[in-house]
């Protein structure tokens, strides 16, 4: 059976309830998921102290098991393009992004304070 579509608005036209029931499924729960903060607060700031000047972003106050930690690690530290360290409650990223990291971690429903 071929169909000719005047738009794309007639796409969903061609799939079975089936599909159209599992696609439902699926978006329903996408948008369900936690976000990984859920409003734990958390402070981001720079430290130069004992660094020989140079700028390092840092994250304290993280309470999350260690997979969850080391996952927001790696997630930030390619979200700014740099490389960090990730211990206890604790995650250091190379540079100044302060700026980048707070909104991520915003997007990620945690409450961020600026030291």
């Amino acid at each position: 059976m071929l169909m000719k579509l005047s738009d794309l608005s007639q796409l969903s036209g061609l799939l079975t309830p089936e599909q159209t029931a599992a696609l439902e499924k699926e978006r329903s729960l996408r948008a369900s998921r936690r976000k990984i903060g859920e409003g734990q607060e958390v402070r981001v700031f720079i430290d130069r102290k004992a660094r020989r000047g140079k700028s390092v972003t840092v994250i304290s106050g993280l309470h999350l098991s260690s997979e969850m930690r080391d996952k927001l690690g790696k997630d930030l530290k390619q979200l700014v393009s740099a490389g960090g360290t990730v211990y206890q409650d604790t995650i250091e990223l190379q540079g100044d992004h302060t700026v980048r990291v707070t909104e991520y971690l915003k997007e990620q429903s945690f409450r961020v304070k600026n030291k």
